[in-house]
Formats: structure tokens, sequence, C-alpha cells
């Protein structure tokens, strides 16, 4: 959480009022329906204007429903995406399944309707150990909240053993407000992707000016409150 807005709770709780900071939470969806050029890194870019204020980023999720064209037959382990608000890249997806020893990562043909969030239990990018085994396919949709990928690897290099630096915590703190740009490539040949929709679900405080203006009050506002 953002620590100036968990400050000023804990002294407003301490001192007996309550917080002047709220948080706010902001969905915003794009319907987008519209095929992923298939091996191409050309890719497809949507975007999502959010208008906060000048709010600050506490949280941030991102759900993504993706499924094969229809007829077509498309492996998750082609795909590479990430989310962008024109500073920071988080890397949601990066070839999934992608090791040293299976270089065309996972060959599931399956939807995919995910929520990308810090509060995951596993990385996506080794999502079928997570749920069985290495060597285990999917038998439907792969679903539930996971960690991204947070690989920010080269989609031809990436492998499960590179380190993850770029996770949604990267927009924690920033502007909620403004263009935030998500990128989905089929990297490898061999049948079409088709991208939903996805959805953006953050929860927002203040700017931390505004926060430190909270916290410079509540004193006063003890006060107040034994007189």
């Amino acid at each position: 959480m953002n620590s100036l807005f968990l400050k000023a709770s804990l002294m407003a709780a301490v001192l007996g009022c309550a917080p002047l900071a709220n948080a706010a939470t902001i969905v915003v969806t794009d319907t987008v329906n519209t095929n992923i050029p298939d091996g191409s890194s050309s890719g497809l870019a949507r975007s999502l204007t959010v208008d906060a204020g000048t709010e600050s980023v506490v949280t941030i999720e991102l759900s993504i429903q993706i499924e094969a064209a229809p007829g077509e037959e498309a492996f998750l382990g082609d795909l590479y995406i990430y989310l962008t608000n024109g500073v920071d890249k988080a890397v949601l997806l990066n070839r999934a399944g992608r090791t040293s020893t299976t270089p065309a990562g996972y060959g599931d043909n399956q939807s995919m309707n995910v929520t990308f969030s810090n509060e995951g239990a596993a990385n996506i990018h080794n999502y079928r150990l997570e749920l069985g085994g290495a060597t285990t396919p999917l038998t439907g949709p792969l679903t539930g909240i996971w960690q991204a990928d947070g690989r920010d690897i080269d989609p031809a290099l990436v492998l499960d053993t590179d380190a993850v630096t770029a996770g949604l915590d990267l927009f924690e703190e920033g502007a909620a407000s403004g263009s935030w740009g998500l990128f989905v490539a089929d990297l490898s040949g061999g049948g079409e992707h088709r991208l939903v929709s996805w959805t953006i679900t953050m929860e927002t405080v203040p700017e931390p000016s505004a926060l430190l203006l909270s916290l410079a009050a509540l004193p006063l506002l003890a006060r107040r409150r034994r007189n």
C-alpha cells in the first residue's frame, strides 16, 4: 500500500479520528473482439484513459480475456503482453512456459481469462507447474489470479530463470490519470488469437502532497476532539 496513505490511516486510528484521505476504486474496461496478428511482433495495441485528477495508484490489477479465433489453434506460449503508462512498463506475460528445454513455451490451445495482480499466489510464466505439473497440458481455460510474468527480456530469449523485475508494483505511488496502453503480440505462427476484452482496476488516494497536509492536520483535529 502507498506508504503515506498507510501512515495517515494509522495516525488517525491512534488519535481516534477518521482518516482524511480515503481510497477510491477506479474501473475502466475496453471491449475489443479483435484478432491479434499471427506470428508478428507488430501485435495489437489498445489504450484506456483514466481520469482520476491528481490521485496516485495504491494498487492496480488488470483482467484480460483472450481466446483462439474461430476455427484456429492458437497456443498460449506464443503470447507477449505488457501494460504501460507511458513511463513504466509491466510485463504481464512473456512466452509462458519458455525454458531452456522448451523454447516454444506452452502449447495449450485454450482461452485465457485471468487477472494479473500482486495478490496472485504464483507467477503466470510457469502456470502449468503451478496447476499440476510442468508437462501437464491444460484441459480447460486458464483462469484465476496470477502475478505478472515480470520478465523484461526479449521474448525470443526469455527463460523461466530470468529475473522478475517488471511487475505491476512499478505503477504504485505513480499518477493514476492518463493513457494506459496494452500491447499484445502472438510471436509464433500457426493460429490466431483474439483479444476479447481487458479491464484495469485501481485503488487510488490523493497525491502525496495532499496526504502530507492531512497528516499535518491530524494533531489539530485530535486537540479539538479533546476540547
